[in-house]
């Protein structure tokens, strides 16, 4: 760990800031290449031995997540020249969150698709993404996640070396937004209420400095634990929020954006090594045109779903927004050693 951080705080004092540049993540390779070099690739893939690589993830099977895994493993198909197929466990069918994190890096999962909070215990570095408020906006979020910025390419060679897993491609999973039953205006609206965190200490961490009573539930077992007042509020994307229902124990969904998240697809650095670098060259190119189609549309989908939850839902836009973010600033200090010696304030910096 001490020489992750070494690493990227040196990297940070060379000045890599000047090298993130303004590409939105959904640029993150280029355009797709001309049909002829298309061909080439698939008929040298396709000359190799046959691969079946399984990818699993967390989300239902309507959810966008799965639609973008689907279409993935249709890219992968095609540009392999079908020497190698994908198969996809959506729904924690392969396991859960915590399992398939363990099977991605030992290579008994192939790929999978989550947020990097996943292997925050093992690179503490990469949970600076995952602050509250890091980002102010989602044109901030996308020159971070651009192959021109080093700060995030640095963080996922360390991701690499620490976890045995490659980030292929980054996909806009969207703002998370805290759900409750009662409006939250200002920061002082969440004291005492018990709010549903992951095992991920970095939510657990903003709660407190909010004022809530960091409460722990499976995804799977949230909508449960609202029915029955195990908890009294929780935090998701919009998508999320519709897809597992939670406007049906929850009175009201508060645009705080206090994060904006991005899932990844990562491979398996065991499962890489049983391709040829042509069907290896298949499999980057469709997970980078899979997220290109997939980040085209989420910004818009995303206020539309927005928009459909107000007839299921009191939706509130804080009042006093800003007391959530400077709650959350005050826990920014705590989390310097790890995330290493002013990569933060890169971050912030690309606004």
């Amino acid at each position: 760990m001490k020489k992750a951080l070494k690493v990227l705080s040196t990297v940070m004092a060379a000045g890599m800031l000047a090298a993130c540049g303004s590409t939105a993540a959904s640029s993150t390779a280029t355009s797709a290449t001309s049909t002829a070099e298309s061909t080439a690739e698939s008929t040298a893939a396709s000359s190799d031995e046959a691969v079946t690589l399984r990818l699993g993830h967390t989300q239902p099977t309507d959810h966008q997540v799965n639609i973008t895994a689907e279409r993935f493993a249709e890219l992968v198909n095609e540009y392999s020249g079908g020497s190698v197929t994908v198969e996809v466990y959506p729904n924690s069918t392969f396991g859960s969150a915590s399992e398939m994190n363990a099977a991605v890096q030992s290579g008994d999962l192939d790929l999978y698709v989550n947020a990097s909070a996943q292997f925050a215990s093992q690179y503490e570095p990469m949970t600076v993404v995952d602050a509250w408020y890091m980002f102010n906006d989602t044109d901030h979020l996308m020159k971070f996640y651009s192959p021109d910025c080093e700060v995030y390419q640095t963080l996922c060679e360390g991701l690499k070396e620490a976890c045995n897993i490659d980030s292929l491609a980054a996909i806009y999973y969207g703002a998370r937004h805290m759900t409750a039953n009662t409006p939250l205006n200002s920061v002082s609206d969440l004291k005492g209420l018990k709010m549903r965190v992951a095992s991920d200490p970095m939510p657990t961490a903003f709660f407190e400095a909010m004022g809530a009573t960091p409460t722990p539930v499976a995804y799977n077992e949230t909508y449960l634990a609202l029915q029955q007042n195990v908890a009294d509020g929780e935090e998701n994307p919009a998508a999320s929020i519709t897809i597992m229902k939670f406007y049906e124990v929850q009175k009201t969904l508060n645009l705080t954006a206090h994060q904006y998240q991005m899932l990844t697809i990562y491979m398996s650095v065991p499962s890489e090594e049983k391709l040829s670098d042509a069907q290896m060259e298949a499999v980057r190119k469709a997970a980078t045109q899979a997220a290109e189609e997939h980040n085209a549309v989420a910004f818009d989908q995303e206020q539309e779903i927005i928009d459909t939850l107000k007839d299921k839902i009191e939706v509130v836009t804080p009042s006093d927004l800003d007391s959530f973010k400077e709650a959350c600033a005050a826990v920014y200090p705590q989390y310097e050693e790890t995330w290493g010696a002013g990569v933060a304030d890169a971050i912030k910096a690309l606004a």
